[in-house]
């Protein structure tokens, strides 16, 4: 701890990193979360699960206890302006989440790190705990979020480099000057300055989704290998994170609830068990192009689960009492699905952590494939490319 004259945090933070070992953190990784308050880095108003509020001026003891609770804490919401639907647009993640993340990018002291996302510094604080401040620097696309963290970030004694930037866009250096990339934002397409900024052989750690706009992802670490080949490896399971502004809108437009379905079929159970969990991960790994989303019928007290394709107008509804409806393109969606899901029992019902990406700069392109990387299971243009 540099600069941290308020002791009363330390009890609620040796008890946050003992629950961080307990779930697995390397012994490294735990300590940091004694040794950097992350209560210095959070404003005086959050909001925890469930949208429930912290205020450190009406009750400061409950707010200092939800600063070292494993939770996300929500620190901006509607990009910062008044009278929004109170969307979270930046947060403090949570610990057992940020140690994971420390934990897959495997830093070692005398590496140099670039993080993407800069948020409360809390995490930059971490890294420069890690490897030393001069071998830090965060990029946050957040004019106030990122003023508001370099503060944070000098009140407790870090001084990383802290750039306010696009950083799907901008880049620090046009040379490969970062042995690991960190991000704590999600994308589908991975930005080619990210990869372009890696040492030959780094890793690249993000949190990554098949499709702009889905609400849950995985965690991908990739290795850089040189001389153009492209950067690839497994993902170390599912979390789901805030997306990177420039891609947080799906591309599929959603159906209407009266739209006329060209087929209509009744299962037993309810069909939205398809997507519920990890099993809605497990599909986009599986199936390529589509999204999500709930709605309701008029009149109706249960919620129907939407999902449309991303290449063309198909789409389908997913009722609690067993209906299926589809329609408005080529694709059956849902037939798409299930006839997915039985290939995957038959590979043995692999998990998350059994598939994997290839990101493939040269050719504007990504993969995901299960075990190998030979063993391609779809692949699609990065989406700059498409649009040109």
């Amino acid at each position: 701890m540099r600069n941290t004259p308020d002791r009363d945090h330390l009890p609620l933070a040796r008890a946050l990193a003992d629950r961080l070992r307990a779930d697995g953190a390397p012994e490294h990784i735990a300590s940091l979360f004694l040794r950097v308050p992350r209560h210095e880095f959070l404003p005086d108003v959050v909001w925890g699960e469930d949208r429930v509020r912290y205020d450190r001026a009406e009750d400061p003891d409950a707010w200092l206890r939800a600063a070292y609770t494993d939770q996300a804490l929500t620190t901006q919401r509607d990009e910062g302006r008044e009278g929004g639907m109170g969307l979270p647009t930046s947060s403090s993640s949570a610990p057992t989440i940020m140690a994971r993340m420390l934990a897959a990018a495997r830093i070692e002291p005398a590496h140099s790190v670039l993080e993407i996302g800069t948020g409360t510094g809390f995490n930059a604080a971490l890294l420069c705990e890690l490897v030393g401040d001069e071998r830090v620097a965060t990029m946050e696309i957040d004019p106030a979020v990122s003023a508001s963290a370099r503060s944070a970030l000098h009140a407790a004694g870090y001084a990383p480099e802290t750039v306010h930037a696009d950083a799907e866009h901008a880049r620090l250096s046009d040379a490969p000057a970062f042995h690991r990339v960190v991000a704590t934002c999600q994308v589908a397409d991975v930005p080619a300055g990210w990869l372009a900024q890696l040492h030959p052989r780094g890793l690249l750690v993000t949190p990554w989704a098949p499709t702009q706009g889905a609400p849950s992802g995985a965690l991908a670490v990739l290795e850089k290998r040189g001389g153009g080949l492209p950067a690839e490896g497994r993902f170390e399971g599912s979390l789901a994170f805030m997306w990177a502004r420039g891609q947080s809108r799906s591309g599929g437009r959603i159906p209407d609830a009266d739209a006329v379905p060209d087929r209509t079929t009744r299962v037993e159970g309810d069909p939205r068990y398809l997507l519920g969990g990890e099993g809605g991960l497990l599909l986009a790994l599986l199936v390529p192009d589509w999204a999500h989303g709930m709605g309701r019928e008029p009149g109706a007290s249960d919620l129907f689960m939407w999902v449309v394709s991303t290449r063309c107008g198909a789409w389908a509804r997913l009722h609690p009492d067993g209906r299926v409806e589809q329609g408005g393109g080529s694709r059956l969606l849902v037939d798409e699905f299930e006839e997915a899901l039985t290939r995957w029992r038959g590979q043995g019902e692999p998990g998350v952590a059994e598939f994997g990406l290839t990101v493939d700069d040269a050719r504007g392109s990504r993969s995901v494939w299960l075990r190998e990387p030979e063993a391609v299971l779809w692949s699609c243009r990065r989406a700059a490319e498409e649009a040109r």
